[in-house]
């Protein structure tokens, strides 16, 4: 009786054990290249058909096709175009294959080999990039590596990019890796040819993605609305574009037409999806300006911001003596008597900006008071320059006068050069032409 209980128990342990080792994983036992094929050994019986499909294989980048051979928990691949010299093997069996039990590869394997050994020629090991692979990167760095050190001169002599594109060319770790960085975007939907030492590889881009632009945004102000002027806008003003998508290279070329024409400068951020606008002259001022994006959008923008006002000389009054108050206003042709003293004071009353004032060196050198003849003699003393309110500034020439004896006309100029400090321009001489009684 228990001899049969022995054996009853050392049969239920036998089963349990075969049943827990049922439930573990499979591991790749062994993976060698040899002469015509890849020999891998699994650890245990695997499924032939999923365990296929999870096995890839390529050379020099490029995938390999080829057929299968099993032999118990052996299995053999043969590349259709056999095993080549002078090459890279990569090998990757994923966890989808399984063994008869239906458990996952352990872990995902990996195993690359080479075929070249040190032959007196270095050829490429590895590279970032792969035969026919589409680059949404338009300006992608490309990474080789070498079996050994590989000389710049010859390098530059068996390197190129059909069609051209201009790059820097940098080498690493003594010549055994190269980066080749285009320095301007490949061209959209263009299929490419390389040619590195011995290989070649073919890869392409896509098509041209049509971005749309989202908005327009004055820097650091409001955003604009389609087909409304925008007002306030100052003459230093400059626009930022924002778009959905990478911006096509016209896009990138020219982001806005402008009428009247403006000249700019376009700088995109470094995924050319945000571009900001930053023109060569200063905006006219009171002027309309129409903005026409690529999507066939239409903006406005009116030139009328309150530091861009430009000065104007609205009035030039006259004091015989400023003490008192009384003054005449001077229009082109009026008469006037000039009595000899000296608390004479000529205002001229201009419109400026909001934040803008009237510097007195810069009025000494643009306005001038002259007598064409005679014995009359207005002789400036002093100026005064002061901001009556925020679009009011007054310019007061204080002279002494000595009267003449002959009437003759006096001409008053304010020339266009004139300057505020926000350096808004009068943008256009004034002249005036009295004469003294």
């Amino acid at each position: 009786m228990i001899f049969i209980l022995l054996i009853v128990t050392i049969f239920m342990q036998s089963c349990a054990l075969d049943e827990y080792s049922h439930m573990s994983s499979p591991e790749v036992s062994s993976c060698t290249l040899e002469k015509s094929c890849i020999h891998v050994v699994f650890s245990a019986k695997m499924r032939k058909g999923i365990t296929e499909a999870a096995f890839s294989c390529s050379c020099d980048t490029t995938s390999e096709s080829g057929t299968f051979v099993w032999e118990n928990r052996e299995m053999y691949f043969f590349p259709m175009s056999g095993i080549k010299e002078k090459r890279v093997y990569e090998v990757e069996i994923s966890t989808r294959a399984e063994d008869a039990y239906g458990n996952s590869l352990k872990q995902t394997f990996c195993c690359t080999f080479s075929t070249g050994g040190d032959s007196d020629e270095p050829f490429v090991q590895k590279m970032n990039i792969k035969e026919g692979e589409v680059l949404s990167d338009l300006l992608k760095p490309i990474q080789i590596e070498f079996s050994r050190p590989v000389e710049e001169a010859l390098f530059y002599q068996k390197f190129s990019i059909s069609p051209s594109v201009q790059g820097s060319i940098s080498f690493k770790d003594g010549g055994r890796a190269v980066i080749f960085t285009p320095l301007e975007k490949l061209d959209w939907n263009t299929a490419y040819t390389m040619n590195i030492l011995d290989k070649k590889v073919m890869f392409s881009t896509p098509e041209e993605p049509l971005a749309k632009m989202s908005r327009i945004q004055i820097k650091d102000g409001e955003s604009l609305e389609e087909q409304k002027v925008q007002h306030g806008v100052e003459k230093d003003a400059e626009l930022v574009l924002f778009f959905s998508d990478t911006a096509s290279s016209s896009t990138i070329k020219t982001p806005v037409e402008i009428t009247p024409y403006q000249s700019y400068l376009a700088s995109w951020n470094s995924s050319y999806t945000q571009c900001t606008i930053t023109f060569d002259k200063p905006l006219p001022y009171k002027t309309l300006l129409e903005l026409s994006t690529p999507d066939s959008r239409r903006f406005f923008l009116y030139v009328d911001g309150e530091n861009s006002v430009m000065p104007e000389v609205r009035d030039i009054r006259f004091f015989q003596d400023f003490s008192t108050g009384e003054s005449t206003s001077l229009e082109y042709g009026s008469g006037i008597v000039f009595e000899s003293g000296n608390q004479a004071c000529f205002e001229f009353e201009l419109s400026v900006g909001k934040n803008a004032v009237l510097y007195p060196a810069d009025v000494y050198s643009a306005v001038d008071i002259e007598v064409a003849m005679g014995n009359l003699v207005i002789a400036p003393e002093h100026l005064e320059t002061i901001k009556q309110d925020d679009n009011t500034a007054l310019v007061r020439i204080f002279c002494s006068i000595t009267a003449g004896t002959e009437q003759t006309p006096v001409i008053i100029s304010v020339d266009s050069d004139l300057q505020d400090s926000e350096k808004n321009c009068l943008g256009h001489d004034y002249i005036i032409r009295i004469n003294s009684l």
